[in-house]
């Protein structure tokens, strides 16, 4: 099995690869690549930034379909292009928040996230809300580092776990949260690498939708060889016109879809 894995900004998650390579089944070979080449940030939590980067994203997306890729992970908590990528390709795509929320419902009847920001999180509320995953959410807590900082060069990895861990406790004790999700996969990343107990230290398990969401990549790419499709066509995920999508890609210049 091959896996893209999407970083949907201009720059790789530290430790992403690592942590995805000792889950990944023994089986399983996978690629990280992020959009540096049609978006410079190293970050998107603004909605503005993140609909920037949707671009991007969906061309990795369909190149990876091109190139025999047998699903997709985007790998970012505001699931950049996710939905848009499944009515465009015919093998399977996941990304992080939706995946680990998707989790936490069979884990639990409660849980909460903690965020890099109050906005951010009301951006990851609205993609529950649209997943239908809402009904289960019960608080969001910002542990306010920005992302830009959330690399180990600007903020060392014990600041962010401090800052974190106090935000994810809070919605324990104090929310009655039984699942918390990290609302950044960089913020995820380093729990993962660095506290080899989470669940002791927070008091509740903690998702890591990088993990979450490669571990449902695999699932998918399973059940569409045993004949199951990946998305339903009649209806949301209907594929776009073929004649629109050829007038549209080469009046762009790009790729004419096969």
């Amino acid at each position: 099995m091959r896996i893209l894995v999407v970083n949907p900004f201009g720059a790789t998650e530290f430790y992403g690869k690592e942590n995805l390579a000792r889950i990944a089944r023994p089986d399983t070979e996978f690629d990280v690549v992020n959009i540096a080449d049609m978006y410079p940030l190293r970050n998107n939590q603004w909605l503005y930034f993140r609909y920037m980067c949707t671009d991007g994203t969906l061309e990795k997306v369909m190149w990876a379909e091109r190139q025999g890729y047998d699903a997709v992970f985007i790998s970012c908590n505001l699931d950049i292009g996710l939905y848009e990528a499944r009515q465009l390709v015919d093998i399977p795509v996941t990304a992080t928040l939706e995946s680990a929320a998707l989790t936490a419902h069979m884990m639990g009847a409660a849980y909460s996230l903690v965020t890099v920001d109050q906005q951010n999180g009301n951006i990851q509320k609205m993609l529950l809300d649209t997943y239908g995953l809402s009904h289960k959410f019960v608080s969001q807590r910002p542990f306010n580092i920005d992302a830009n900082d959330l690399y180990p060069e600007q903020t060392p990895p014990a600041q962010v776990i401090e800052a974190v861990v106090d935000a994810a406790q809070k919605c324990v004790k104090e929310d009655g949260a039984e699942v918390v999700i990290p609302g950044c996969t960089l913020a995820g990343s380093i729990l993962t690498h660095d506290v080899p107990d989470v669940e002791s230290v927070i008091g509740a398990p903690v998702l890591d939708g990088m993990v979450t969401g490669f571990k449902l990549a695999e699932m998918m790419a399973d059940l569409r060889r045993c004949g199951v499709p990946t998305v339903s066509r009649r209806g949301f995920f209907e594929k776009p016109p073929a004649n629109d999508m050829r007038t549209l890609r080469t009046f762009l210049g790009r790729t004419l879809p096969p």
